[in-house]
């Protein structure tokens, strides 16, 4: 188990449904020493009913680590490049997040992620805290309802779970 925290910044870019996202995540790594990623990449909603969701997105990552060299019986796996202090990497990610809604600002997350550089499955569980809840809803049609994003029982459901 490796904690740690991470903070994210979200921008809708068409409707609600596809996003450009932007991730800082700072965490303990299997060594004990401090790592972290920086990412940038696009997240699709394809699914959303209820309190749930479901997305996917595609990132690319850069990941570093202190240097894993100062470990006693440490053998160099080469898939990072070093620098007197830290370690890092260049990468592609990908993800698979399932969210509940917990609250008007909250929701529960759980998530699969994809690390190509080796070849790994992880899983993710963590709380997500909306610091602006309101989605702006613009007056483009609705892919699955073909009515407004702005009329009737669809913008009443949108203001009951955002305010």
């Amino acid at each position: 188990m490796e904690p740690g925290y991470q903070l994210n910044y979200q921008k809708f870019i068409y409707l609600t449904t596809f996003s450009l996202e932007v991730k800082q995540g700072i965490h303990s790594d299997a060594a004990a020493k401090m790592a972290g990623h920086f990412s940038l990449g696009l997240r699709w909603k394809f699914f959303h009913t209820g309190r749930s969701s479901l997305s996917i997105s595609g990132s690319s990552v850069y990941a570093y680590r202190e240097n894993w060299n100062s470990i006693p019986q440490y053998v160099e796996d080469n898939i990072y490049i070093d620098n007197e202090k830290y370690q890092y990497k260049f990468l592609f990610g990908s993800e698979l997040e399932y969210n509940i809604f917990v609250g008007k600002r909250s929701d529960i997350s759980f998530s699969l992620m994809y690390n190509n550089s080796y070849n790994s499955l992880t899983l993710g569980i963590g709380y997500r805290f909306w610091i602006n809840p309101l989605v702006n809803l613009k007056e483009d049609k609705c892919s699955s309802c073909g009515k407004r994003w702005s009329q009737g029982k669809f913008r009443k459901f949108w203001h009951k779970i955002w305010r």
